[in-house]
């Protein structure tokens, strides 16, 4: 009966962000904060979406958005067993990669 728990792919997964995050939403423009809500709840519903990352950050994955024209990525990485989303860095897409790559480190 409880085999099948937690393995549908109906069932979202709860997401969590490092404490780090917040400076991120602070530097989003006032447009993609008010839609960031709804990216997060789509990684939630389906967190498998989003594309693996290679090299050093292999184990994480990347959500991409727009928004007026400006491109926003989603770094995270799926905590399977805990069924949890865990939100690393949101940010424009210019330095991206570096930014995670320092903070992927600590």
């Amino acid at each position: 009966m409880d085999e099948d728990q937690g393995r549908t792919e109906e069932e979202t997964f709860e997401v969590e962000f490092l404490r780090a995050v917040r400076k991120d939403l602070k530097k989003l423009s006032h447009e993609a904060q008010s839609i960031l809500p709804n990216h997060v709840e789509a990684l939630a519903a389906d967190p498998r979406q989003g594309e693996p990352l290679r090299g050093i950050l292999r184990n994480l994955r990347k959500y991409e958005f727009t928004v007026k024209g400006n491109a926003y990525r989603i770094a995270y990485r799926i905590l399977e067993e805990e069924r949890v989303v865990l939100i690393l860095m949101i940010g424009s897409r210019e330095g991206f990669y570096e930014r995670l790559e320092q903070r992927a480190k600590h």
